[in-house]
């Protein structure tokens, strides 16, 4: 790592108090990497992994491709191609170069600054249409596509829309949908929104399978107990609706349980 001096102008520097936190430490994590000139690649997939060696899984590309736009629209880095890979400049370092430059610098037609003068230029690249990502401009606003996040669950907004649409089981839909992405390499943009499109599309088939934790009928509490008149009654009726019996036998059966009860009481 090459040895930097950071002079104490940098806590009050307009230009990089211009930045929210987040850009700032990837300012002076960048401040490490770049050489003698201030050259760095600046492909997003290589600052990823070398400005953020130990935590880069909680990093995006987008996060990366974003500060570097905050940087550069703060006049504290430029950003050029040489023979269509991306290169950046880190400005006004006035560190002594005491080797040769170990990146590409820049030219007058690759250059996207303006010619040097005694005032420090800021450069501004038009971030709102394009932004440079891996050497081949991109429109703002459609995100690259990056593999599963670690730690990748069911979010508050995937829960909030399930309740709206009436989608239940999302546990299992989930366990599903990770498993068919790590095994098939899927990649996208919204994880969120994909897990929402495999639900609705119903990639695990839960509408063929019966949900166990759905509510069972239960049975209808018993009515009162049937006296013994009532089942002397209902026993001969049903003994002559399986011929056991037939309808003379069954109303006399009725009429002598009836005269018994009766007597009883």
């Amino acid at each position: 790592m090459p040895s930097r001096i950071v002079r104490e102008g940098i806590l009050d520097s307009d230009r990089v108090n211009s930045l929210d936190f987040p850009a700032e430490v990837f300012y002076r994590r960048l401040m490490s990497k770049v050489d003698d000139h201030g050259l760095y690649d600046a492909r997003l997939e290589v600052l990823k992994s070398h400005l953020y060696p130990v935590n880069g899984a909680r990093v995006r590309e987008t996060d990366i491709s974003r500060w570097m736009a905050a940087c550069q629209k703060a006049g504290l880095i430029v950003l050029y191609s040489v023979a269509g890979k991306p290169y950046l400049q880190m400005l006004d370092t006035k560190w002594p170069a005491r080797s040769e430059p170990k990146f590409p610098l820049q030219t007058v037609e690759n250059s996207c600054s303006q010619p040097e003068t005694d005032v420090p230029v800021v450069v501004v690249v038009d971030v709102v249409e394009d932004v440079v990502v891996g050497g081949t401009p991109r429109k703002r606003g459609k995100q690259p596509k990056v593999s599963m996040p670690e730690g990748f669950g069911i979010s508050d907004r995937v829960r909030k829309w399930a309740a709206e649409k009436g989608y239940s089981r999302l546990d299992e839909r989930l366990e599903h949908f990770i498993g068919k992405a790590r095994a098939n390499g899927y990649t996208y943009a919204d994880w969120d929104e994909a897990f929402m499109g495999a639900v609705r599309d119903d990639w695990a088939k839960l509408a063929d399978k019966p949900d166990p934790s759905a509510r069972r009928p239960t049975p209808s509490p018993a009515g009162p107990s049937e006296t013994p008149l009532e089942k002397a009654v209902n026993w001969a009726r049903q003994q002559c609706r399986m011929g056991v019996i037939d309808a003379a036998e069954r109303d006399r059966q009725i009429a002598e349980a009836t005269n018994r009860y009766r007597g009883a009481h």
